[in-house]
């Protein structure tokens, strides 16, 4: 069997470790952020908007690129556009600078997770891709259970509005992310030629499995942003440990699904993963303690610990090597749109017919979800292709990925 954890794997785990930790880190923090520099929670939903729309533009023109000059560089770049971000954040925190700032943020933000993803489908051996997908995400779960408890014991620091060692340690982090990327070398396929036409910039093939993300993402958004507030209304009080065993199911289940997919198939994962989530979903609007809160939280995690690696591998194992970065751009795009759009639309059935409808409604989407995994990942062919030592082979003799 190859080597999975090779150098350029293990620093790309730790690479999206790190990023998605400041990312953590700074959503957790972001209102009381904007409250401290002047503003209030409504301009804070404002802004996070505005980072949502400049992850979308460049996810929209990073996988090209990325196909074209190379998933090291744009490592580089989104990590450096990324910490300028903090570092200014923390310098100047105010709310025109902050505003500002939100949009380099997303684009940084874009562009690592864009380069990333695409190297690790290079590098990792095409019999253990499943594998492979389920520890690269592993670092979202793991920075989902460090990163907000770290970015408020880093404010807690001194007189208890320590916004800017907060902003200051994530500079470091995202540095440290950086310099991982340049270290990130190996023999990869690239384009010969730049597009930008729609074709180009969406990869066709990664398409049905970027939806079912959406789908996924779209529903889970109800529990980020109001489940908190169903708590509260429902007289089950804090929560606070609610993310912290939704992220303890997906760590452990994405330790075990990478096999199991690469074993069986992406579909069959898919559609219990779907299952699992839209009966969790049901199960919160009977919810009534914190303990059933508890035990649909582990069932979220692991839903969603099973999902994601699995929609991650249909998406890239149906793509050309040299196609590698348009298709984590899409993939990452749909991603996106239904992390944006999610809270909107929820807010306002929330507002209309209150909390257990949007739980309801959540549970209708994965239901949906599942026949549509049966369709969508069904009738697909895998692309052979040559792997033209993607992996390892090259070392240092091969050019940066």
């Amino acid at each position: 069997m190859e080597k999975l954890w090779t150098k350029n794997f293990s620093l790309l785990v730790l690479i999206t470790l790190a990023a998605f930790t400041v990312r953590q880190m700074a959503m957790s923090t972001f209102p009381m952020l904007v409250t401290w520099a002047g503003g209030n929670t409504a301009e804070a939903g404002k802004l996070t908007l505005l980072l949502t729309v400049a992850s979308i533009a460049v996810r929209l023109v990073s996988g090209p690129l990325t196909d074209r000059y190379g998933r090291r560089s744009f490592m580089v770049i989104g990590a450096g556009m990324f910490a300028c971000s903090t570092l200014v954040i923390a310098l100047f925190p105010k709310i025109w600078v902050i505003a500002a700032m939100q949009l380099l943020f997303g684009a940084g933000l874009s562009c690592i997770t864009t380069a990333s993803g695409a190297a690790v489908a290079d590098v990792t051996p095409p019999a253990r891709l499943g594998e492979g997908m389920g520890f690269y995400t592993l670092g979202n779960s793991v920075a989902m259970a460090i990163g907000p408890a770290a970015g408020l014991w880093l404010i807690g620091l001194g007189v208890g509005n320590n916004y800017r060692g907060l902003y200051l340690a994530a500079t470091l982090v995202l540095i440290a992310a950086g310099v991982m990327g340049a270290l990130v070398i190996y023999r990869a396929p690239r384009k010969d030629s730049i597009s930008f036409r729609l074709r180009e910039v969406l990869e066709p093939a990664a398409l049905p499995a970027s939806f079912l993300e959406l789908l996924a993402v779209f529903s889970f958004t109800s529990v980020i942003s109001y489940i908190a507030s169903y708590a509260k209304e429902t007289g089950i009080g804090s929560i606070g440990s609610f993310f912290l065993v939704y992220a303890a199911g997906m760590i452990a289940v994405r330790l075990i699904v990478g096999k199991v997919v690469d074993k069986k198939s992406e579909r069959m994962v898919v559609m219990a993963a779907m299952a699992l989530m839209a009966a969790a979903f049901a199960g919160i609007v009977r919810a009534r303690s914190l303990t059933g809160l508890m035990v649909l939280a582990v069932l979220l995690g692991l839903g969603q610990g099973a999902v994601m690696p699995s929609l991650q591998k249909a998406a890239m194992k149906r793509v050309l090597p040299e196609r590698r970065g348009a298709g984590n751009a899409t993939y990452q795009l749909f991603s996106d749109i239904g992390t944006g759009f999610g809270a909107a639309v929820w807010g306002v059935l929330a507002e209309s017919a209150g909390y257990p409808a949007i739980y309801l409604g959540a549970s209708a989407v994965c239901i949906a979800g599942f026949f549509l995994s049966a369709v969508l990942l069904g009738g697909q062919k895998k692309i052979e292709t040559k792997r033209q030592n993607t992996y390892e082979n090259g070392g240092e003799n091969g050019y940066a990925g």
